[in-house]
This record gives C-alpha cells, sequence and structure tokens, in this order.
C-alpha cells in the first residue's frame, strides 16, 4: 500500500512539473513573430530623428535585434558578439538593425567603439515592441528606472527574407537568454 502512495504522488509531481513546463515553454510563442509569415508593421526612429518602418526592409535580407538597452550587459556583450557578423551580413546588401528604447547617442558609443555602423532604431514608447509582444513591465533594475521606467524590449532576434517573411524567430525567456550568432547567421546566410 504504502508503495502505491509512492507511486501516485511520484506520477503526480511528474503531472504537475510537465504541465508547469508546458505552460512555460508556450508563453515563449509569439504569433506575430512566428517563423513563415510576414513581418508584421512597425514604426520607429532612426538616429536623425526621421521615421522609419519595418516594410522599408523588403528588398534585402535583414537581422533585427531587439534589445533592453545599453544599461544591459547581456545586451552589450550580445551587440559586441554582432561586430563579428557585422560585415557578412552587410557585404551582400543585407541589414543589421539594432532596435532599442535607449537613446541612440548612447548606443551608438557601443557601434563606434567596434566600428561598425550598426543601423539603430528607437522605440523610445515602446509602440513597436507593444505591437510585437515583446514588451517586459517590470524588468528595469531598480537603479535604471528613474530614467527609463519600469518597463522594456523583450530581448529578440529576427531574421527576414527579402519579402519581409520571418525566416528565424527567437524571444528571450529572461535577460540572460540570447541566442548564439550562429544559429541565426545560418538562417541568414541559407535565404538567397
Amino acid at each position: 500500500m504504502d508503495a502505491l502512495l509512492i507511486v501516485v504522488a511520484a506520477l503526480l509531481v511528474l503531472a504537475v512539473v510537465g504541465w508547469i513546463m508546458l505552460l512555460g515553454s508556450r508563453s515563449h510563442t509569439n504569433p506575430h513573430i512566428t517563423v513563415g509569415r510576414r513581418l508584421p508593421s512597425f514604426v520607429c526612429k532612426r538616429e536623425d530623428g526621421s521615421t522609419v518602418s519595418s516594410d522599408e526592409l523588403a528588398g534585402s535580407r535583414s537581422v533585427l535585434v531587439f534589445v533592453r538597452g545599453s544599461w544591459c550587459p547581456f545586451c552589450s556583450t550580445q551587440v559586441q558578439a554582432l561586430t563579428y557578423h557585422y560585415r557578412k551580413i552587410t557585404q551582400d546588401g543585407g541589414k543589421l538593425i539594432i532596435v532599442t528604447r535607449t537613446p541612440l547617442d548612447t548606443t551608438r558609443r557601443v557601434a563606434d567603439q567596434f566600428k561598425v555602423e550598426f543601423e539603430f532604431w528607437l522605440d523610445e514608447n515602446l509602440e513597436a515592441a507593444t505591437g510585437l509582444e515583446l514588451v517586459d513591465d517590470e524588468d528595469i533594475p531598480e537603479r535604471f528606472r528613474g530614467e527609463f521606467g519600469r518597463r522594456t524590449i523583450l530581448p529578440t532576434v529576427i531574421v527576414t527574407d527579402s519579402d519581409n517573411i520571418i525566416r528565424y524567430s527567437y524571444r528571450s525567456s529572461k535577460p540572460s537568454d540570447r541566442p548564439e550568432p550562429q544559429r541565426f547567421m545560418s538562417v541568414f546566410e541559407a535565404i538567397s
């Protein structure tokens, strides 16, 4: 009888753990950035203050990297890693876009440090991120909330083909969670 209770309890625990894992994995899916679908239209600002639309990416392969901000050490590491792939992306007319809500002059210093011409798009009020369901409402560390508020962009990488069809999509589950560049670069390179 005791052995039966232990088996039933163990099965119940496994079922609960499985259910939690299933719910957790579902929370990372996003219907707006699903592979095979067209990249939704969204608007940001360029460094010069002009408006730019995601629709303007049509005609070239693109890598869009949504980052939390220059205050995030994981974002800085990710941007630094992208400098290695920058020339490979742009040499054949591809585009590498960094989308951030951090003031662009702060973000530009990172690109200047590594001598690359990343294209930065500013989503200051998180309108694009909200439309794409890429907002984290409580993830900015306390010491930065005075300047940036509580809301930030969920780290995300999207690769599109020249028709703006999403060929790779990765939305991070936590601030330190980023895809290895080789994962999305292999997709980017395979797109003709």
